[in-house]
């Protein structure tokens, strides 16, 4: 049987010309599709018009994700009525609908609703502990174990009925009970489950896809392709995975008892190479029987694709999942997450770790799944530029994603919704207008990389098995993490000497494995040699036999650590004497030299040599089409180029144009055997181009001569947004007391527990039903909030205050009454903007929120001061002054520290009539914001977001004077932090945003603030 059978989908296109038609004009299909938040009380105007906002933007996909903060009853009626107004909406504007099959996650718990209807579904662990004297016996043990220098000794029944034997001595003993997972805020006031135990994946399917059959099932498999499971594990109370039949169920499996064995998971005691693969190989069918496969058939039934993520950041560690690429078999749209804007090659990095995606890849490639996704941007912080977005993309796709899912896109950022590991895909961004830019891109990237075929000669087996031997033992920690370093380090080498392989899973080798003539195939891809890696320990029976077949037909076995001594966990019959000779086909290599070794072994005449001195990070995709080959370049690096040259027997070459869709011939030249393509990728570039086997003219060298444009007058700047003062302390009175200078997020907390909650509970939380939309407060409840802000030297002529949600508050500056303006919002449109500027004054400014009974909705968050002004940093917080002029710099340094909008620079330029023999260019010489907007005369001529930062404005210049406008827009990092958690850039979770001085405000220059802005005029380059 064919693992993860497909969805029916449509063929990979046959030829360039099918892809191009494609690449021109991506049907929704390759559309980026963002985790779309329901986090509100939704109305249906907010699900139509985030909807076309999305659409607006060239984003036609989105996985409907209910998530912290949600107030609509997640799976009620009012759910489904909301749903089904989502897929009217998205009928019209052409888009796709996914679900997403958990309220929060890890899925499986149904936001409370598994628990509640199955109380046996309580997830289980196994935890061991070390006691210095007997034990007694309890409810929750399973074992005891005297503990004895190399050994142990089963006494549990001599524990068990201690009353009727004789006491134990004092020693040293392992203790081994179940805990039960608990109840949590996180789950709906309820637990996770338990997804080893039979009938709980059916009870959550019946739960979360039967509601969406019944509610929207005419749109499964058409509006609605799929549905997006996120995070399901086996470790839900902590300590090792556990279920209550799994001793009965190993025993079964392998013929001895695992209760009496317990010691041997966590110490090097017994045959504990044996329990311990045993005990994982075990857990791993498990999770596939019980999980994977019924979620897989269901939604095979259905018409639906499967995608979302397990925990793959782990690895070397499998206590979460025993092998995530065993997972990835069992969805017909295998995926992964990549978070935050760091770049981190190690094991358990995420943007940077190669293996990760790597994985993914390979498995899709081997099953014939030609569709992979990746969560990708989460927790990148508010600060995440458009050069990131593409820097992290081209790394995705040049290493076999091709479809991205943006984390997140939030409906609302009121309360505490702002701080849920953002970014967010919508309108709040002062980018989102040039977001389409981003999303054309990427589905470009995805129409061409999901066609044709990868075709990889080498199978790298990746040695989980190995490392399940050495899990959850302190004594074997180093161990482990060396396994996994060693192994991170080969696959990066290979990466970076551009080496076309796939890695290899030995469960899904074993389901899917077998040997032709020089070959071990893998589902629909064969292998010329099979690489054991070093440390390589353990191999699986099945590949053992597998891997003797592949050499007796001449294929190759490439040894880089020594012979593995063991199988299934058990000594192998094959070990021989240190140095001895290897079986016939098997070769050593050194880890060092594999990548000589193996081209020796390729023969297509393809490669991508690295310049001499190459100080990029260079990564390459290619696919094979009928008629040529699609080949995509990804330098990594933000800091450094990456050059080198392709060399291919194609007999042409055409580049294609990612950002425009348009095909033009590439600079390539002839070479022996076939044509080559020098090339050199500016820091985050990349390169797209088609190797075909029919003839092209190459692109014609010419030598250009470029001139700077001296500007007809000087470069002048204007804001284009309010400037903006955030008011991040507070005082705060409720039940009775209060507390001063408190940072708000410490000033929610108190209103919520001095009016009867013990949270905040939109925060970090999941309600189950309606529990907390249905709570009610005495009439004497309340709260009353106080800001303050200084205004020196005069009252600007424009000055508001933003409040959020100002209809549940009495609102007061300085004693005066203000009402916020019907439609009048500012950055959310539940954020009111109310006209302060007659109520202000010179001096302290006190800002009085008040309300009478409490709410659920009450969150106390930072309010604003918005206008003309400018904020010069104090002592405490920020002072409110005169603007001035604006000059080339960080914004920052002038007046705008948390000023996050868009700042336009305009120069005037005279030019001569239009000429065939010249082209114009304008280029930012030093710059730093999310993306800019280059405008001629009015007329928006493009956007510059990465190296080598120009436009092309050929097109839009005239003879005579031209005005040329640069926009250069921040990020909303400096307006809603984290601002007191160190700058912390690249990485913005939940707890960043909770750090802060006990009192405050601290002084202003504390503040984390990045410097955005252009820092040189902007030039205009002539080249003829």
């Amino acid at each position: 049987m064919l693992l993860g059978a497909c969805v029916p989908s449509p063929s990979p296109a046959a030829s360039s010309r099918e892809v191009l038609a494609l690449f021109a004009d991506p049907p929704r299909e390759y559309s980026t599709a963002p985790l779309w938040v329901w986090n509100d009380r939704l109305t249906e105007d907010q699900v139509r018009s985030t909807l076309r906002d999305l659409a607006g933007q060239k984003v036609l996909q989105a996985f409907v994700h209910p998530r912290p903060g949600l107030m609509t009853p997640y799976l009620s009626e009012e759910w489904f009525r909301l749903w089904r107004a989502a897929l009217d909406e998205a009928k019209a504007l052409d888009m796709s609908l996914w679900i997403y099959d958990e309220s929060s996650y890890p899925s499986g718990f149904a936001g409370g609703l598994v628990p509640e209807a199955l109380p046996e579904s309580r997830g289980l662990g196994l935890v061991l502990e070390e006691v210095g004297s007997p034990p007694a016996w309890s409810e929750a043990s399973l074992g005891v174990y005297r503990l004895r220098d190399g050994g142990f000794e089963d006494v549990t029944r001599e524990v068990r009925e201690a009353r009727e034997r004789k006491p134990l001595p004092e020693g040293r003993y392992l203790v081994a009970r179940v805990a039960r997972a608990p109840d949590s805020p996180w789950h709906g006031g309820k637990c996770y489950v338990d997804l080893l135990r039979p009938g709980v994946t059916e009870k959550f399917l019946e739960i979360t896809l039967g509601a969406y059959k019944r509610a929207v099932g005419a749109e499964l498999g058409k509006r609605i392709p799929g549905i997006f499971t996120d995070e399901p594990h086996i470790r839900p109370a902590g300590g090792l995975p556990w279920t209550e039949g799994l001793p009965a169920a190993f025993e079964k499996r392998w013929g001895y008892g695992l209760l009496a064995s317990l010691p041997s998971l966590v110490r090097p005691l017994g045959d504990w190479k044996r329990v311990r693969h045993d005990y994982y190989k075990l857990l791993l069918e498990q999770f596939i029987e019980r999980w994977a496969k019924p979620y897989h058939d269901a939604c095979e039934k259905e018409g639906l694709e499967l995608t979302g993520h397990y925990w793959e950041h782990e690895w070397p560690r499998c206590l979460l999942v025993p092998d995530n690429m065993a997972l990835y078999a069992w969805q017909q749209r295998p995926a992964i997450d990549i978070l935050m804007n760091r770049y981190d090659e190690g094991p358990h990095g995420q943007f940077g770790n190669a293996r990760a995606v790597r994985e993914l890849s390979s498995v899709a490639n081997q099953l014939g799944l030609r569709r992979t996704l990746c969560e990708v941007y989460g927790a990148a912080g508010w600060e995440l530029r458009f050069e990131d977005m593409k820097r992290i993309a081209d790394w995705l796709f040049a290493l076999g994603v091709n479809s991205l899912d943006e984390h997140l896109s939030y409906v609302t950022i009121r309360g505490a919704r702002k701080r849920d590991h953002p970014q967010s895909f919508s309108y709040h961004e002062p980018w989102w207008d040039a977001y389409h830019v981003r999303a054309t891109y990427a589905a470009r990237l995805s129409a061409a990389l999901s066609q044709g075929d990868q075709i990889q000669p080498f199978l790298l087996l990746e040695p989980t098995t190995t490392a399940w031997l050495y899990q959850a033992d302190p004594a074997h920690a180093s161990r482990l993490e060396e396994i996994g370093a060693r192994f991170q380090k080969l696959v990066m080498s290979l990466e970076a000497a551009q080496v076309e392989y796939d890695l290899g899973c030995e469960d899904i080798v074993a389901r899917h494995g077998s040997v032709s003539v020089r070959r071990l195939k893998v589902g629909k891809r064969g292998y010329r040699a099979v690489i054991l890696p070093p440390f390589l320990e353990s191999l699986s029976s099945r590949t053992a036999e597998l891997l003797d077949e592949l050499t007796a037909t001449g294929g190759t076995v490439v040894l880089c650590g020594e012979f593995p001594p063991l199988v299934d966990g058990r000594p192998s019959e094959k070990v021989g004497a240190p140095g001895a000779p290897l079986p016939v086909g098997w070769e050593r290599v050194e880890p060092e030299g594999l990548q000589g070794f193996l081209s020796k072994l390729t023969s297509d005449g393809f490669a991508v040599r690295r310049a001499p001195g190459d100080r990029g990070i260079l990564f390459h995709h290619r696919r094979r089409l009928s008629d040529g080959e699609i080949l995509f370049l990804a330098n990594t690096s933000d800091a450094a180029p990456a050059s080198g040259t392709v060399v291919t027997p194609a007999r042409g070459m055409e580049r294609w144009d990612i950002e425009t869709g348009k095909v033009a011939p590439a600079a390539f030249r002839a070479a022996a055997g076939g044509i080559e393509l020098p090339f050199e990728l500016p820091p985050s570039g990349s390169l797209l181009v088609f190797l075909s086997w029919e003839p092209r003219e190459p692109a014609p060298v010419r030598d250009a001569d470029r001139r700077t444009v001296a500007p007809a007058g000087p470069l002048v700047a204007r804001r284009l947004e309010p400037n903006v003062l955030a008011l991040d302390y507070a005082d705060v009175a409720a039940g009775g007391e209060s507390l001063e200078r408190v940072h708000v997020h410490r000033a929610a907390g108190f209103a919520f527990r001095k009016n009867g909650l013990d949270r905040n509970p939109w925060e970090s939380a999941v309600q189950l039903g309606d529990e907390f939309i249905r709570r009610t407060f005495p009439p004497e409840s309340g709260v009353r909030v106080t800001y303050r802000f200084t205004v020196e030297r005069e009252v600007p002529a424009s000055l508001d205050v933003v409040v959020e949600r100002p209809d549940l508050y009495a609102v007061k500056l300085n004693g005066t009454e203000l009402s916020a303006r019907a439609g009048s919002w500012w950055l959310d449109r539940s954020f009111g903007r109310l006209e302060a500027r007659s109520a202000a004054k010179v001096g302290e400014n006190v800002l009085e929120l008040a309300a009478s009974p409490f709410t659920v909705y009450h969150e106390i968050e930072a309010a604003y001061v918005i206008g003309d002004f400018g904020v010069k940093a104090a002592d405490s917080g920020f002072a409110i002054v005169p603007e001035e002029r604006l000059e080339p710099g960080p914004w920052k340094d002038q007046l705008l520290p948390l000023y996050g909008a868009g700042v336009a620079y305009r120069q005037d330029f005279d030019l001569p009539a239009p000429s065939g023999r010249r082209s114009y260019r304008v280029r930012l010489p030093s710059w730093h914001g999310s993306v800019a907007r280059v405008s001629v005369n009015g007329r928006v001529a493009g956007y510059i977001e990465a190296p080598p930062y120009e436009r092309d404005v050929t097109g839009c210049v005239m003879e005579g004077r031209n005005a040329i406008e640069v926009v250069v827009t921040g990020t909303l990092k400096n307006t809603l932090g984290p601002h007191h958690a160190g700058p912390g850039l690249g990485s913005a979770w939940p707890a960043m945003f909770q750090k802060a001085p006990e009192r405050g405000p601290p002084p202003g220059e504390s503040y984390a603030t990045v410097g955005y802005g252009l820092m040189e005029p902007f030039v205009l380059e002539e080249e003829r």
